[in-house]
This record gives structure tokens, sequence and C-alpha cells, in this order.
């Protein structure tokens, strides 16, 4: 793969890629990531070189995420964190700790959520492609 994984699935992929039963999809389309169950505070470490090109924190229980811009036309999304460790523009490596995880319902950053995760997301030329063929 030429990403690393964000964080230690632990507990797996619970909705994978355009996963059948995402539980929003006729509100906003197709699951456009992967979501990978952890405790809520949980690093999540760049999985590759690259700029962060947007951080928005919710200033209340919306929808918070990160999103680093790699090569070749790649990018990647981190959603339902708590809070970033990095900041727009700034580069960052392989590793490095970004955010951190949350996705708990009804608390800060976690959005439309069933339990705390991150959903991650690959993006080839701006369109959600499926994480899985770029991970190890």
């Amino acid at each position: 793969g030429q990403f690393d994984w964000p964080l230690e699935a632990i507990f797996g992929v619970s909705c994978g890629f355009h996963c059948p039963d995402y539980p929003y999809a006729r509100l906003i389309g197709p699951h456009s990531g992967i979501d990978l169950p952890t405790h809520v505070g949980t690093e999540i470490r760049a999985p590759a070189d690259g700029y962060v090109g947007r951080v928005n924190i919710a200033s209340s229980t919306g929808y918070s995420y990160i999103l680093v811009i790699h090569g070749d036309n790649l990018s990647t999304v981190y959603g339902h964190i708590t809070g970033a460790a990095v900041a727009e523009g700034t580069f960052v490596t392989r590793g490095q700790v970004i955010g951190y995880t949350g996705g708990a319902p009804g608390t800060r950053g976690a959005g439309l959520s069933t339990g705390p995760h991150l959903h991650f997301e690959v993006r080839k030329s701006g369109i959600p492609v499926n994480p899985t063929a770029y991970l190890p």
C-alpha cells in the first residue's frame, strides 16, 4: 500500500467503502470511506508525508475533520475528530500525530455518528476511492 493505517485498527472496520448497511446513505449518499471503531482520544497518525489542506473543528456537535494532501493527486480525510495536532498549511511526515479521534454521538466534532470511531477517506483527484486499495 501507498499509505500506512492512520491508527491501529484494534476493532477492525465497522463500515467499509460504500457499505450496504451505512445508516445515513439516504441522507448524504454512499459511505465515502472506512470507519475504524476506537476509543475517543486515540492518536491519528499521518499515513504518508503531505500538506495539511484543511482543519475544520466544529464549535459544537457538527462534523470535524482534517484533510491532508499527498502526491500523485491523492488526499486523505480524517473525520469525527475531537481535535487537531496540526495547522492548515503545515507539512506533516508519515507517522506524525495529526489529531485525535472522537465520534461519540452528541459530542463535539461527532457529526452524524453511531459510536466512537475514525472515518478515513482516500481521494484520487478529489473523488473518494476505496481506502483499502492503498493500505498494506
